[in-house]
């Protein structure tokens, strides 16, 4: 049996108190080598076959159980989504849809399972599998009244990589200073809209005289919900449903640039409005 699979298998029928002295029961039915933590440890990790496998400790306690299931450092956001969806996939076929969906730059789905929560998390550089006692806590994104252009807010303790990831990556509310192309910016919007946060709405819109749009100077708009996306252009309305493929953002990238350059025209005069910044999205924040 295929390693996730087992794991998948294991996890989703063995009831345990999350006691350290059990955790070997729980490595050894997932299939994985079972090595001893050294005493005081707070981390150990066991070889997966393929892969990595490991946990985090609390004195007696076990905190959390993962499985890498992929080495992403370096590849594009949409093609971090591919790996995600075709993991996604392959657990809904053991335990059906995932109940629990956190959209956002680190996206991730949950199941519940006898042992507590499975969850797949989509970080920058890894695709892992993770078993915690309860879902993961992912604060929403707020940003200070007192300053609503900067994104101030702290950055959050994933608690599953056990250290902070900043929800916004480099490209955050970045201003294009004119320079940006239409190559460019497709690229970049198949990267934000991938990395939309559950909640949130972005408006784009022009800067130049006589601009298109409705009746509010919007030309696109995107909404994103815990299961789908929406897309509005005019009068017209696109769902997708989340989680989606990375070829789904390129499709929507390129559909939404080719409706920009003949609504637009230059892409230097394009502005986006948002309650936070988008990340990857090499616009303006107006």
């Amino acid at each position: 049996m295929h390693v996730v699979a087992r794991t998948v298998a294991a996890v989703a029928g063995i009831e345990w108190a999350w006691a350290a002295d059990q955790l070997e029961e729980l490595v050894t039915a997932a299939g994985w080598i079972y090595r001893q933590p050294f005493e005081g440890t707070v981390s150990c990790t066991f070889d997966a076959a393929p892969g990595r496998a490991g946990a985090f400790l609390f004195g007696a306690e076990v905190t959390a159980v993962y499985l890498n299931l992929h080495e992403s450092d370096g590849l594009g956001v949409p093609a971090r989504r591919d790996l995600f969806v075709a993991a996604v996939s392959e657990i809904s076929a053991q335990l059906g849809p995932p109940p629990m969906r956190c959209p956002g730059p680190d996206p991730s789905v949950g199941w519940w399972v006898a042992a507590g929560v499975l969850e797949i998390v989509d970080r920058a550089a890894v695709l892992d599998l993770w078993l915690r006692p309860a879902p993961r806590r992912v604060p929403p994104p707020t940003i200070p009244a007192a300053d609503r252009r900067v994104n101030r807010a702290a950055p959050r303790t994933d608690h599953a990589a056990d250290r902070p990831v900043d929800r916004a990556a480099p490209e955050t509310d970045r201003a294009t200073d004119g320079r940006v192309d239409w190559a460019g910016l497709e690229e970049g919007f198949a990267a934000a809209v991938a990395s939309l946060v559950a909640g949130t709405t972005v408006r784009l819109e022009s800067t130049a005289e006589q601009a298109p749009g409705d009746a509010t100077g919007t030309l696109v708009e995107l909404r994103q919900a815990e299961d789908c996306l929406t897309v509005r252009v005019g009068d017209g309305t696109e769902t997708i449903q989340w989680p989606a493929a990375g070829q789904a953002y390129r499709t929507i990238a390129g559909n939404l640039v080719a409706v920009l350059r003949e609504r637009a025209g230059d892409p230097a005069d394009l502005v986006y409005r948002s309650a936070l910044p988008v990340p990857h999205l090499p616009l303006r924040r107006a």
